[in-house]
């Protein structure tokens, strides 16, 4: 009878250390935002558990919303704004007002439910009508009346009639460019300016010109109605120069802390009652545990940041250009804990450098797949740098991939090919110098 008990033992044991292990490692890859969470879904099962009151309001940082150089400035009309609300409903609000009768009603708002996230109607007219009973010229009739609403270019049929739609829209009408749009876009879009000023007679200044305000019209209008919650970042760690030396804080104002209320511990050694007595020792125990767990989070985080530190000390004096190369086995090895460890530490983290808000998983670079100084160089220091050449180079003259490869070479030392420069422009997504010149 005594061994059947001692056996009953050893597996509930068990169980309950698998189960804790299971809720630390959650704990550990959880945001600061989810933590939270989770810590007042249990503070709401738990009466012994109080949550003390931290002043981490102050201290969100908003997620910005910029977009990169060469995403902004080079893309062909890639200026997306954002903006909360929903497309549909922002539409159909400006038709409330509109006398209309039912089958336009119907057609209109059949046509708006069409519309995908980006504001374009890729569904074929002809089709949507035929569903609906109506004829096609009674449903172009309808479309060109949403094509009317805000905003503009809603509604568009492709990307070449939604820069045409905005064009007749603008308040002093560029005729000259809703003729390149309407008759000669392809080559416009590929930059195929030469021949395009040998058919219409413009100058490749002209052509330019046009170009700079057809980049500021919006090629996916319905994106900037989608709803958005505020994203906003908060800096689990802090890390800046202290006395010649770097400083690695855990960012205790944003993180929940807990109390597990002793109060209630007397209530364990009731007599007569089994059932208070074990709801009582689960939920201390629980507490417990979360203490725990939640000073072993802290703990891990910060011994993994103060590693990192050490391996990136270049990046923390002197900026991102001197990424070295990182691995999660690299920080592993050295801390002697499981890869899979350090990779949920890093997992929605961020961190607060001298350079900038960062997130903790950027740090881990991997080495170039190239000879020479491929051991000491990361892949994020030569996209960098890549990036930079692009940024200054005479834009009548954009360097080629090869060109990029050469300069790299002989000024920075970085002996990469022309093919890798183009994998990692592509991965910037920066144009093709051909893409990038202007006349």
């Amino acid at each position: 009878m005594d061994m059947k008990m001692g056996l009953i033992q050893e597996q509930s044991l068990k169980l309950s250390m698998t189960q804790e292990l299971k809720q630390a490692i959650t704990l550990l890859q959880y945001s600061t935002v989810e933590l939270a969470s989770y810590i007042q879904e249990l503070a709401m099962e738990n009466p012994l558990i109080e949550i003390k009151e931290t002043n981490h309001t102050n201290i969100l940082t908003k997620k910005s919303t910029r977009k990169p150089m060469h995403q902004s400035k080079e893309s062909l009309i890639e200026n997306v704004s954002s903006r909360n609300g929903s497309l549909r409903e922002y539409l159909r609000s400006q038709l409330v007002d509109t006398p209309l009768t039912r089958e336009e009603k119907k057609c209109l708002h059949f046509l708006i439910d069409a519309l995908d996230t980006n504001g374009y109607l890729k569904d074929d007219l002809e089709e949507l009508a035929k569903s609906l009973q109506f004829s096609i010229e009674f449903a172009e009739e309808q479309l060109s009346m949403l094509q009317d609403l805000e905003p503009a270019g809603v509604g568009a049929r492709s990307l070449q009639e939604c820069i045409l739609l905005q064009l007749q829209r603008c308040p002093n009408r560029h005729l000259t460019a809703e003729a390149i749009i309407a008759n000669h876009f392809r080559i416009f879009a590929e930059k195929s300016w030469k021949d395009l000023s040998k058919k219409t007679k413009l100058t490749l200044i002209e052509i330019q010109e046009i170009h700079d305000i057809v980049k500021q019209l919006e090629p996916r209008p319905g994106l900037q109605y989608q709803e958005e919650e505020a994203s906003y970042i908060v800096p689990d760690l802090i890390v800046r120069e202290v006395n010649n030396s770097l400083g690695i804080y855990f960012n205790d104002e944003i993180s929940p802390r807990i109390n597990v209320n002793k109060q209630y511990e007397p209530l364990v050694n009731v007599p007569n009652d089994k059932e208070l007595k074990s709801y009582i020792s689960s939920k201390l125990q629980q507490g417990r545990w979360l203490e725990k767990s939640l000073e072993q989070r802290k703990d891990t985080m910060l011994r993994v940041m103060k590693e990192i530190t050490i391996r990136q000390e270049d990046y923390f004096y002197n900026g991102e250009g001197f990424l070295k190369p990182l691995t999660l086995k690299d920080i592993a090895d050295e801390l002697e804990i499981h890869e899979s460890t350090v990779s949920r530490t890093v997992k929605d983290k961020y961190v607060q450098t001298p350079h900038g808000l960062v997130e903790m998983k950027s740090f881990f670079s991997t080495r170039l797949d190239q000879q020479g100084n491929a051991d000491d160089l990361s892949s994020s220091t030569v996209k960098t740098t890549i990036e930079t050449l692009v940024q200054k180079e005479n834009k009548a003259h954009p360097l080629s991939d090869q060109k990029i490869a050469n300069v790299l070479k002989t000024d920075y030392g970085i002996n990469v090919s022309r093919r890798t420069v183009a994998k990692y422009r592509d991965q910037l997504t920066i144009p093709s110098s051909a893409l990038r010149k202007r006349y």
